[in-house]
Parts: C-alpha cells; sequence; structure tokens
C-alpha cells in the first residue's frame, strides 16, 4: 500500500492524496489553494483521466475546489462525501466559477459533479476505488468527515478535525482503530486558546468598536466560520451581552446558512430540538441582515457587524468594505480564522498598512484584531487524537505548513513511525 501527496503536504491548501494497492486506488480530497495565484494538484499529465473515485472530507475548496476541472480535464470520477457535503460543493463551486480567475471549468462541469457525486450517512460502509470506506464526524464543519479506508491495513484520513465542537456541531468522533493515520496539522505547533477565552475577547473587541461608533469587519469562510460566528453573536445578542445591533451576512455566507438549515440532522442535538420543536429558529433571526443595494450604502451607514467571505481576504465583498471601511479607525477588523501564507490576511496581520485590492493600494487605519475561533484540533489536541487510535503504527502528517508539522512530529515519532511527505513524495504504509 501506498500513499502519494500531489498538494496539500508541508503547505495548507490543495489537498489532493492518492492512496493505492494492487488494484485499489482512491483519491482523498481534491482542493485548490486560494490565494493572489491560485494552485492545482500537481498531477501529472495525462493522470487525471485515470482517477475513477474520490472522497472528499468536506466542501472547503481547499479540498474540493479541484473537482470541477477533474471534470474538464476529463475524469469521470464517482464522488464520495456526506449530503451537506454534496449541497455545499455546489454552491462553493458556482461561486468561485464566478468570481475566481482563470477559471476553466464550466457550469457543466459542476453539474456533473453534483450528478457524479454519491451521498452515504456516517458509519455507512461503501466501496471507494476497491477499499472498503467509511466516514466518521469530523467535527470542522457541516458533513465533513473522516476516512477510514481498509485494504489489507486500515488507514485513517482525518481531513479537517476539531476535537471541541461549537454551538451547531458537536466534535470529532474519537478511539477509532488504524494501522496508519494520515493526519493534519494546521496547528501542528500552537495550543489554541479555550473557546470561552476567545468568545469573551471577541465580545469585548466588537462592544468596544461598536460603543465608538465603528463598523466591526469579520472576514470569515462562507461554510463553518461563518454560521459558528453568526450563531454566537445572535445568541449573546439575544441575551443582551451585545448592544442590539445589524448583524450583516454577506457573500456566500447566506446561501451557507440555508444549506445548514436544510441538514438539521447533521447539527448538534440542542440545535436540531431548537428548530423542530419551538417557534424560535436561530437560521430566522431578527438581528440578522443581508445588504440591500449592491454598493452596500445601507451598511455602510450606521455602526454595524458584517460577517462577509472570504475568510483570508483573496476576494468576495469583504474587500468592498475594507475599501470603504479601511481609512477609519473607528472601525475594526477581527479575524477569527487560519491566516495562510501568501494570503492579504497574513499580510495584515504581520503588520500591513497598505494592502493592493483590485490594482488600488487601499490604507488600513482600522483596527486589527485576531480571535482564534478556529475549526481546526490545536497541538495537544492532534496529539491527544492520535494516540487515541487503536492499533496505530504509522502516522503521515499533511495540510500544516513544514515547521508545524516537524513539531508534531517530534512529539508523535516516540510512540510511531512518522513521516512528513513532500508533494509528488511516495509512502510506504
Amino acid at each position: 500500500m501506498k500513499f502519494t501527496a500531489y498538494g496539500g503536504a508541508r503547505e495548507v491548501g490543495r489537498s489532493a492524496f492518492i492512496l493505492e494497492e494492487k488494484n485499489r486506488r482512491v483519491l482523498l480530497d481534491c482542493g485548490v489553494m486560494l490565494g493572489e495565484k491560485v494552485h492545482f494538484p500537481l498531477f501529472p499529465e495525462g493522470m487525471e483521466r485515470g482517477i475513477r473515485d474520490v472522497v472528499v472530507s468536506h466542501a472547503h475548496l481547499d479540498h474540493s475546489g479541484y473537482l470541477g476541472q477533474l471534470i474538464h480535464n476529463g475524469s469521470r470520477p464517482a464522488i464520495h462525501g456526506l449530503k451537506p457535503t454534496k449541497d455545499l460543493i455546489g454552491v462553493l463551486l458556482a461561486d468561485y466559477h464566478r468570481i475566481g480567475k482563470n477559471v476553466e471549468f464550466t457550469e457543466d462541469d459542476i453539474a456533473q459533479v453534483n450528478k457524479r457525486f454519491r451521498a452515504y450517512n456516517f458509519r455507512q460502509e461503501f466501496n471507494a476505488g476497491g477499499f472498503r470506506t467509511s466516514l466518521y464526524n469530523a467535527g470542522h464543519i457541516l458533513g465533513s468527515a473522516m476516512t477510514l479506508l481498509q485494504g489489507s491495513k486500515r488507514v485513517l484520513y482525518t481531513g479537517d478535525i476539531s476535537m471541541r465542537g461549537t454551538r451547531l456541531l458537536d466534535g470529532c468522533e474519537r478511539n477509532l482503530s488504524a494501522d496508519a493515520l494520515i493526519l493534519e496539522g494546521t496547528y501542528g505547533n500552537e495550543e489554541l486558546p479555550g473557546t470561552k477565552a476567545s468568545v469573551d475577547k471577541l465580545i469585548h473587541e466588537i462592544k468596544e468598536t461598536i460603543k465608538e461608533g465603528g463598523h466591526v469587519i469579520i472576514p470569515s469562510f462562507a461554510v463553518g466560520r461563518g454560521q459558528d460566528i453568526l450563531f454566537l453573536l445572535e445568541n449573546y445578542m439575544r441575551s443582551g451581552a451585545l448592544p442590539h445591533v445589524k448583524i450583516y451576512m454577506d457573500g456566500m455566507v447566506k446561501k451557507a446558512m440555508k444549506i445548514y438549515r436544510q441538514n438539521i440532522p447533521y447539527t448538534k442535538e440542542e440545535v436540531q430540538k431548537r428548530v423542530l420543536m419551538s417557534s424560535d429558529d436561530p437560521f430566522a433571526s431578527k438581528h440578522f441582515f443581508v445588504p440591500k443595494s449592491k454598493d452596500r450604502k445601507d451598511v455602510l451607514a450606521e455602526p454595524c457587524i458584517i460577517v462577509s467571505t472570504s475568510g483570508m481576504l483573496s476576494g468576495g465583498p469583504v474587500l468592498l468594505y475594507l475599501k470603504e471601511l479601511g481609512d477609519n479607525p473607528k472601525n475594526k477588523l477581527i479575524f477569527v480564522g487560519y491566516q495562510a501564507e501568501g494570503t492579504r490576511g497574513r499580510e495584515i496581520l504581520e503588520g500591513a498598512k497598505k494592502i493592493m485590492i483590485d490594482d488600488e493600494e487601499v490604507e488600513l487605519r482600522l483596527k486589527i484584531a485576531e480571535v482564534r475561533l478556529s475549526g481546526h484540533a490545536g497541538k495537544s489536541e492532534l496529539l491527544q487524537f492520535a494516540h487515541g487510535i487503536k492499533g496505530l503504527k504509522k502516522v503521515i502528517l499533511v495540510h500544516g505548513e513544514l515547521e508545524g508539522l516537524e513539531a508534531l512530529a517530534r512529539n508523535l515519532e516516540k510512540d510511531y513511525e512518522v513521516e512528513i511527505p513532500s508533494v509528488l513524495e511516495e509512502i510506504k504504509i
């Protein structure tokens, strides 16, 4: 059995991994790396047409964004995952097609992705590329799944995982059995703060800005962080802990909210009860608004909270808000998620006072804050997860920058054989 990374190795983005053994072969995730320039998986010429099965861990574009191009390039795979993932991929690929640069795949290709998608339930066994395969809750976003593949050995691919759970989702399943673990290491060298400390800081930062008469801009991934942040703000506003100002949803966040609402069985039990057994539907809160005009004049007119895509400032409506609100020190930009190298978000966190948006230099005088409300596991949680896998012998670390992966490896290698592959490197399992 062998593992090859065609992206997502020693980097965060374009996850694409092949697991194969004799007549078995499957692609795990099929993503792109977004930024000023989009990077695709490094599939050798002619390889893509031979890809017959893809398992998608979740809908984020760094795990699913190459599916349209894969179809466009002649592949006709069966695509496996959970129903919410199918629903979310449809809208995310459509949005990427609409606003992405140098996009080759077509609306027909997106339709093919949808047509070729086979949806399963958690723990339901199916065949993916000859491997006996089943999916387990990963706790990262709606429909996120860890993939257990069984050939001569059992291999567990985590995708992105969170152990903590959120207001919407339970944390990932634990104590599974596997011979080898393909583990994400986004925060392999960092301990994430406790949820309460992070939430307290977020509420403080927002209250401070609203009191000064400013706008709060929260860049967010359309799927996952966006819904968690909206539910959190709605809860605190409903309780009176936050002043009653409008919470604007902009970009793909609103469409994703509808899909979350349609897939209530995949949320945690208390959310299901609140939606199904009372008239208090949090998805239809009176505190949520959408912009009425293309120029967002209604949003810009009064102090408010704006939750908008994209999470790393690589595109989307959030750039319009930065242009319009960036020069006012009363306003505040609050980062709530990971900012990858080479993105505007990372530039700003590292102190940039001017950024380029649409070939225009934008001066930033607004306040900058960072609150860690990650959908990933931190260092100690990743270690705890790995140590809980029964029968584990080998760990392959992916989806992280090298420094973090090496730190994670140092903590694992006394108990397991650990590999940190480079892109195109073949690892034997």
